[in-house]
């Protein structure tokens, strides 16, 4: 059940994620340690993870200073959505999206009138969003985080009505907005009813790509930056797609970086991401 196995994300960050930064006055800023989509709710009765139960709140736990051993490991710091509103997902993932070593939260958070939007929070509550999609029972599934583009900033991707729009977006956090970086039709990552987002981000050695499929699910894909979002059709579904290992012609002598995010291609049987997997 995806309310119990997905609740928390400690998704992959470099050690100084979880640093403070002193402010001008010397005092630590406050950082975001783990978070937790919590409160189960019936209120919206879309469905679209298998079950009737979304979440109406999002705990944090957050410190100042994680280095001091004379304080407490962490405050509960909960996020309570209106009754408007729920968190559509199966996680709240951790990345740092501006660069300033602390981790935000990244999270699809839904009103029950207008669907699905891309929100962003910190231990001050949310900090940017993408516009809802304008109409209920109208979904997004993330994609994954990373610097896609190779300036140096981080984006996030996502797929825009995985169902019907099948459209990969990718976003950037600037300032209290998310910015749209690029658009690039005819990709998915979800099916109706599945408690997962399959696909999932991995490095070659060439940068960051995407693994997704097509809207009919008879393809695999992959997504690179040339300039722009490029997908490449990559196989049949289905297929064995690792996400730990990169094709030889690639990277014989590397091991592909794991970016966070992970993932299960439908019917392949293969489950891969941040967590540890048998061998193949």
């Amino acid at each position: 059940m995806r309310r119990a196995a997905l609740a928390f994300a400690f998704l992959a960050a470099p050690a100084s994620a979880e640093i403070g930064l002193p402010d001008a006055q010397g005092s630590q800023t406050p950082v975001v340690l783990t978070a937790e989509l919590v409160q189960p709710t019936d209120r919206y009765d879309h469905g679209v993870l298998g079950d009737a139960l979304e979440w109406g709140g999002l705990r944090l736990t957050v410190q100042n200073c994680p280095l001091c051993s004379t304080i407490p490991p962490g405050v509960q710091v909960l996020i309570t959505l209106p009754e408007s509103r729920v968190f559509e997902d199966i996680e709240a993932r951790l990345a740092d999206l501006n660069g300033d070593n602390r981790r935000e939260v990244i999270v699809v958070e839904t009103d029950l009138a207008r669907g699905a939007s891309l929100a962003v929070y910190g231990p001050d509550g949310k900090i940017a969003a993408t516009p809802f999609i304008g109409r209920r029972h109208r979904w997004l599934a993330p994609a994954g985080i990373a610097d896609f583009d190779g300036d140096g900033r981080t984006e996030i991707a996502y797929v825009d009505r995985p169902h019907l729009r099948a459209e990969l977006v990718i976003v950037r956090l600037e300032g209290d907005r998310l910015r749209e970086v690029a658009r690039l039709a005819g990709l998915t990552n979800h099916r109706i009813g599945e408690d997962l987002i399959s696909g999932g981000v991995r490095d070659c050695g060439q940068g960051p790509e995407l693994v997704l499929a097509s809207p009919d699910w008879g393809r695999v894909k992959r997504v690179r930056w040339a300039e722009g979002p490029v997908a490449e059709d990559i196989g049949p579904m289905p297929a064995r797609v690792s996400m730990r290992r990169c094709p030889a012609a690639e990277a014989p002598l590397t091991r592909p970086k794991v970016m966070p995010g992970w993932c299960r291609l439908p019917q392949s049987g293969h489950v891969c991401g941040n967590r540890t997997l048998p061998a193949r």
